[in-house]
Order: structure tokens, then sequence, then C-alpha cells
């Protein structure tokens, strides 16, 4: 039987029992035909409608009948063909904390972050930008009565670098990532801004700032890591859901302080998003750019077990 001499077949069939013509919906809903395969066959519907000999559906005019009511459990279940879904292998454990803006960071927060990956032993220990704050390098206006950049400056990577040996000691086995944030790089964004052409000796310098022992570090602040179908950077929308929805990719980010999951079903496939909160202090000086001191801001970091992601706060 060829396609046409199949749809035609099926349309006065389709029409004998509703009784009437159906429409172009009701027939590929109770058909199986697809749309695609009808156009190719007749170019239109109501081609294979005249071809069938039958009236053309006309609104108003349908004959009303509980057939819709008339349904078959046993049939419903005999004909349920279940989606068959792919297993997915397990997920690299991974711990990931953002934001701490050093100096100006919160002690309780990465003490908790030390106890959770000697105690879980992740595969990877992750610092997904804004490490450190870069204070003397912001834009809006700030004292400079805390601190000469310099001071800041050795602060900071001192900070930074205890950090890292303090992860080391807890999990030695761990691959130590660090991404780089906004304000991370302010010092460069500073640079282009009033001495463009000395872009090439501050970036030599700055990357000795952000180099530590068994770190690799990612200088590129738009760079992102793929670990199979996980991206993670350090982010530049503000939803929960937003870098989720935008690359249709499970995503660990930070930037926006807050912290939380979200969960979507996307082309037959669950996706998430893991925002990894801050470990920053609201109260330092710092991080007193905000309009007022209430904040949503969430304190925490971000876990991803082999079965998915949880945001951990503290």
């Amino acid at each position: 039987m060829d396609v046409q001499h199949e749809i035609v077949s099926l349309l006065k069939q389709l029409a004998s029992e509703l009784g009437y013509t159906p429409s172009m919906r009701e027939f590929h809903q109770k058909s199986g035909i697809s749309e695609r395969r009808l156009f190719k066959a007749f170019g239109a519907y109501s081609v294979a409608v005249q071809a069938a000999g039958l009236e053309p559906n006309k609104p108003g005019k349908r004959k009303i009948t509980n057939s819709i009511f008339e349904v078959s459990i046993e049939q419903h279940l005999e004909d349920y063909q279940p989606n068959e879904h792919k297993e997915r292998k397990p997920y690299s454990t991974m711990a990931v904390i953002s934001d701490i803006h050093w100096p100006f960071h919160c002690q309780r927060v990465i003490d908790k972050f030390y106890e959770h990956i000697k105690e879980h032993q992740p595969a990877y220990v992750i610092l997904d930008g804004d490490a450190k704050d870069m204070y003397s390098h912001s834009k809006f206006p700030r004292s400079h009565n805390i601190f000469t950049p310099i001071e800041e400056e050795k602060m900071a990577r001192n900070l930074n670098e205890t950090f890292w040996k303090e992860v080391k000691k807890r999990c030695p086995k761990a691959k130590c990532i660090q991404i780089l944030g906004n304000h991370d790089v302010r010092p460069l964004k500073r640079t282009l801004e009033t001495a463009p052409t000395m872009e090439h000796w501050i970036e030599k310098y700055f990357e000795e700032l952000f180099t530590y022992p068994g770190v690799e570090t990612i200088f590129d602040s738009r760079q992102e890591l793929l670990f199979d179908d996980v991206l993670i950077f350090h982010g530049y929308r503000g939803a929960v859901n937003a870098h989720r929805d935008y690359t249709l990719l499970n995503c660990i980010t930070g930037h926006t302080h807050v912290g939380g999951t979200s969960f979507r079903r996307i082309r037959g496939q669950v996706l998430w998003e893991l925002k990894t909160g801050y470990a920053g202090d609201p109260e330092a000086k710092g991080l007193t750019y905000t309009p007022q001191k209430t904040t949503h801001w969430t304190h925490g970091f971000g876990y991803v077990w082999a079965w998915g992601p949880q945001f951990i706060p503290a």
C-alpha cells in the first residue's frame, strides 16, 4: 500500500468512527501519520480530505459525541510503550567553592569546606572564581584607608596559597583547579583602561600571582571547564537556572553569591545547575558595595556526588 492510499484509507476510517471529517490535529493524533509524511504525500491536509471524498471540516459543524470519554484502559496499557532512558555513568565527585574574596573571607565557611573534603575525598577540588577581591582595583567609590594595594595583594596571595596547602593536606589525591572570576581580573581591566600598551607586562606578573604548586589555573576568565556533560565556569547570569537553560548543559557557577540547585527536564533529559554561594564576609569593607546591608547572599559551597549536585550551606 502506498502512502497516499494509506492516508486516504485512514481518513475514511476515522471519519466513519467520529461521524465527521477529523481535523488535521485529530488525524495526526489518532492515525500516527506525521505531519511531514502527510505533506510529502499530498502537500496539504485539505488535498488529502478531498482525495478521500470527505467534506472539509468546518468549525461549528462538528457532531458532538461522547467518544472522547470512551477510553479502553486495557488497550491503553497494551499499547503503552515506555520511554527508554539511557543510564548515565556516575558523575565525577567535585567540591566547588567560589567567591572567597580574600582578604574579606568568612573563615567559618572555609573551615567547613576543609572538613567536608577531608571526610568525602572528592576527585576534584575547584575554586570557581573571585578567590581575591582586588578591592584596590575596583571602580566603585572606596576608602583608601584600609590598606595599600601592595598590602592587599600580599595578604590575598598568602591566604590563597595557604588555602591550597590546606586542601592538599586534607585531600592529597584530588586534582586542584582554580578558575578566575571578574574580581580576580580587575587589575588587568584597569591596565587596559589606563595603559593598554603595558598589557603584556602585567600579564606575566598577574599569572605569577595566581600560580600555585600542584594547582591548575585557568587564566582566561571566560574559559569554561567541561567534565563529560558538566560545564564549570564563574558565571555571568543571575538566576539559578539561567546558565543551564542557555547552554543546555549541566552547569556549576558562582558569581551571584547565591547558593542552590535547579533541575529541569529539557529534550528528554534532566539537566541541573548548581550555584555555589560564597565564602566572603558581607560585613567586610570590600563587600559593602550593595545598596543596603540586607542581601540574599548565601554562605556555603557546592558538591557533586556520583548521583548529582548539592548546595551545602555553611
